[in-house]
């Protein structure tokens, strides 16, 4: 059975949206929802309702490294992907790039694990609790493949995997 990337990201802004100085932020979550959507081996994302703090894939759970407590400063996405190497041409390039380079502008930094990934069997369910345990797990262990970094991912096998820049490349000039 073939295998997709789940992966979440998390972190607190450094104040609550609506402050200016997180609105540069918030204004560019839109366009970076789009530019994900249009990514080479984007395959789905939890979404937010337009009416309450909901989210498609259940209430978002916050990993016990950050406190275990979602909050108005929390920012967090959940998805799913084909391969890690979609998930760095999105990460590092276009729209998401451009707001990686502004993060230390809007968001707090402890040094604790920021995005997680993980594979799951095609058409596995994949929600927040089990997300933010796969955060803690990369927080206590380090890179493993039950939960690893973008820094030393591992493979659907489980083995540990070197990204392919050029694949990486190639997939962020690339549309769906």
């Amino acid at each position: 059975m073939a295998k997709k990337l789940a992966f979440m990201t998390y972190g607190h802004l450094l104040a609550d949206r609506g402050d200016p100085q997180v609105q540069g932020f918030v204004e560019r979550v839109p366009g970076v929802y789009a530019a994900a959507e249009g990514s080479s081996g984007f395959r789905a994302r939890s979404e937010r309702s337009d009416t309450d703090p909901s989210h498609s894939w259940g209430p978002i759970v916050a990993p016990k490294c950050w406190g275990g407590q979602a909050s108005s400063i929390t920012a967090s996405t959940l998805s799913l992907w084909d391969d890690i190497e979609s998930v760095a041409a999105f990460a590092y390039h276009g729209a998401h790039g451009e707001a990686m380079k502004l993060r230390n502008e809007w968001f707090v930094h402890k040094g604790l694990p920021e995005h997680v990934g993980w594979w799951v069997d095609e058409g596995e369910p994949i929600d927040w609790q089990s997300a933010a345990d796969k955060m803690d797990l990369l927080h206590e262990l380090g890179s493993t493949p039950e939960a690893f970094s973008l820094r030393k991912p591992f493979d659907s096998a489980g083995e540990p995997y070197r990204l392919d820049p050029a694949l990486v490349r190639s997939k962020a000039a690339a549309k769906v």
